[in-house]
């Protein structure tokens, strides 16, 4: 009894901290390692990066393929997305998908603002790569916004909103590129919403 208690405890959590697609963290498992590795961060000589990762025109491909080929151009851009973050990552990253085809890296190994530079160039290059599906070649591309802790915010829920902000700076920006999150894009964000109002 006490064994099938346990073994349905783990389903459960993993169920509650995994993607059902993907099999990769989901949105709550990477707050709560985002959360934990800020806090356990030994001086303020050490870095975290994150990399917001968004798949250009992929709705595109739901509209004109079907939703099933979506799910499988998902998940083949996330083996591209997991073989980059294995090769510039490091040891300690974590990649979640936190939803759609929104991704997110979290970078602590080393010069982690260095690794996050050079993990951006090569998903750039990789997302951009066509898709062989069903006999079509499929064309995407991501945007990339990159935000560093504690440089750019002090707390988790600043770090991801400044590395949404930077990511839709880099679909403003032409799309398949990435950009750094700065503190003129709050004020530019704050002031499109101000004019909205």
């Amino acid at each position: 009894m006490s064994q099938a208690i346990a073994r349905h405890d783990r389903e459960v959590r993993k169920l509650a901290y995994t993607d059902a697609l993907t099999g990769l963290a989901n949105r709550l498992a990477f707050r709560q390692t985002l959360e934990a590795r800020m806090a356990a961060i030994p001086d303020a000589d050490q870095r975290l990066a994150l990399l917001f990762v968004d798949l250009d025109d992929f709705k595109r491909v739901n509209d004109t393929l079907g939703h099933e080929a979506g799910d499988e151009v998902l998940l083949r851009f996330v083996e591209r997305i997991k073989t980059a973050v294995g090769l510039y990552g490091g040891a300690d990253s974590l990649l979640a998908r936190f939803g759609g085809d929104e991704f997110v890296i979290l970078l602590a190994d080393g010069d982690a603002a260095a690794s996050a530079l050079r993990l951006a160039e090569e998903l750039v290059v990789e997302l951009s790569k066509p898709l062989s599906l069903s006999g079509r070649d499929v064309f995407l591309g991501s945007s990339i916004g990159i935000t560093v802790f504690p440089d750019d915010a002090v707390d988790a829920t600043g770090l991801l909103k400044n590395g949404d902000i930077a990511m839709y700076q880099a679909k403003l920006a032409g799309k398949n590129c990435y950009r750094y999150y700065s503190r003129a894009m709050d004020h530019a964000v704050e002031r499109r919403v101000h004019m909205e109002q």
